[in-house]
């Protein structure tokens, strides 16, 4: 079913007040852990993770699928805490792997203490987020665990292919474990907390991983605008959706023989534009984004539906 911006029925300043107050309400539900992790010798360090958050997207995905099928708010916030704490964890152990000293703007767990330290950080919030998620019974703790595994086995393939050249196919199946399994695991965990029936269940799981999927490549095209500035790219760029599109168009051509490392910053972005790669990936994104809206059909209307709605409208490129 194609979104209809006309006649759905949308308030950008009434979603604006839901995510400030799903943001307080979380920071409530943070504070709450602070205080049972304060005997913690790692306490610290847990504290400086969940002080540095981001957006809050998939908890945010963990109460808006619950809620669009009839649960109440409160009762979703500790699950959505448990998605949030394994983010942050997949988080410190990518930053360990990719050798990253910075996220959003704060030094990372392994460059501020030590890769020990941060190891075990991760290791601490994982096994929160399973705490967290056991209270809401064996078919949510058994999909957090699965994700766990699908998160792993994603970085894995991002480390171990880190020198390789990579299919399309292979990106997709990285980013889907890497990525989209957590936004996956968010509205589905959100489906089932608000007691959905097997096609509402997986109605929500489609949206979910269509969503993570868009998301990841939206992320990892942003990346690649930096080009035109002649910043120069981060190494794992170089296995993302834009780049491995521009070296199949151009493969067996003679501008193929000139390295990506051997030209300027802005010479690679105007070989992504003539190559059509960039326009590719925008044109996938919002596929990946209309993939979602439609998983949606099967859901019964709500204000809470119209926001997963709008909020997978608002992520498109044009």
């Amino acid at each position: 079913m194609a979104y209809d911006r006309d006649r759905h029925e949308w308030n950008e300043l009434a979603y604006q007040t839901y995510l400030e107050e799903t943001r307080k309400e979380m920071d409530c539900e943070i504070s709450s852990l602070f205080r049972k992790v304060s005997s913690l010798r790692l306490n610290e360090k847990i504290v400086y993770v969940l002080q540095t958050r981001g957006k809050l997207l998939r908890p945010t995905l963990v109460l808006l699928s619950g809620q669009s099928l009839g649960a109440d708010k409160e009762s979703l916030k500790k699950l959505a805490l448990a998605i949030e704490l394994l983010h942050g964890a997949t988080l410190i152990h990518d930053d360990i792997l990719d050798n990253d000293s910075f996220r959003r703007n704060e030094m990372t767990v392994h460059a501020k203490w030590s890769v020990r330290d941060a190891i075990l950080v991760g290791d601490a919030l994982a096994s929160l987020s399973l705490n967290l998620a056991a209270e809401y019974g064996k078919e949510i703790s058994k999909i957090i665990s699965q994700t766990c595994l699908l998160l792993c086995d994603g970085e894995y393939m991002d480390a171990s292919m880190a020198n390789t050249e990579l299919s399309e196919r292979d990106y997709l199946e990285k980013i889907t474990k890497k990525s989209a399994s957590l936004f996956k695991a968010a509205t589905l965990c959100g489906a089932i907390a608000g007691e959905g029936s097997s096609l509402e269940k997986n109605s929500m799981a489609e949206f979910g991983e269509n969503f993570g999927i868009a998301y990841q490549i939206r992320d990892d095209l942003s990346d690649i605008t930096t080009l035109k500035e002649n910043l120069a790219l981060n190494p794992n760029d170089f296995q993302t959706l834009p780049l491995i599109h521009m070296k199949n168009k151009e493969k067996g051509s003679k501008i193929e023989e000139k390295s990506e490392q051997k030209i300027t910053p802005k010479e690679l972005y105007e070989r992504m534009k003539d190559a059509g790669s960039l326009n590719y990936c925008t044109d996938r994104i919002n596929k990946y984004l209309d993939a979602a809206v439609a998983s949606l059909e099967p859901i019964r209307k709500s204000i809470y539906k119209n926001r997963l709605v709008e909020l997978a409208e608002s992520h498109k490129l044009s």
